[in-house]
C-alpha cells in the first residue's frame, strides 16, 4: 500500500480546509469541495458531516477514487472505508485537537458522522 511522503502529509493536512474531488462514474472529477481533514499515524483520514447527502461522499464510496490537495500539493488518491475501533477513536481526538472550538468539532466523532470515515491513500 502507498504511503503518505511525510513532508507531503503535513503539507497537505495542515490547512483548515482540504479540497477534494471524488471520481464520478464516467472517470471525470467534479468541482471540488473544501471539507475537514486531519492525519493520523502518518495516514490521513476524512469523515462526511452530512453522509450520503454531502456531494463528494457518494462518488468517493462508488469509484474509491478522487483527488486532493492543500498546502500546495495535489495528488490523485484512492478512498478506504476505515472501520477499525483504535484508529477511529485517534481519529476523533484528532478532529477535536484540530478543530475545536468549532462547534461541529465533537460532532466529528459522534455517529453517524463517525461511520463515514475514509481513509485518503495516494496512489504515486
Amino acid at each position: 500500500m502507498a504511503t503518505w511522503n511525510p513532508e507531503e502529509l503535513a503539507r497537505i493536512s495542515e490547512p483548515e480546509m482540504f479540497d477534494l474531488s471524488a471520481q464520478l462514474a464516467d472517470g471525470t472529477m467534479p468541482k471540488t469541495v473544501g471539507i475537514w481533514a486531519v492525519a493520523v499515524d502518518g495516514r490521513l483520514f476524512v469523515r462526511s458531516y452530512t453522509g450520503l447527502e454531502g456531494k463528494w461522499y457518494a462518488p468517493a464510496l462508488a469509484s474509491l477514487r478522487g483527488r486532493v490537495s492543500a498546502g500546495g500539493v495535489t495528488k490523485d488518491v484512492r478512498f478506504e472505508p476505515t472501520a477499525d475501533e483504535e484508529i477511529n477513536a485517534a481519529i476523533d481526538e484528532a478532529y477535536l485537537v484540530k478543530y475545536t472550538p468549532s462547534p461541529y468539532a465533537p460532532e466529528m466523532g459522534e455517529e453517524p458522522v463517525r461511520s463515514n470515515t475514509l481513509e485518503v491513500i495516494p496512489l504515486d
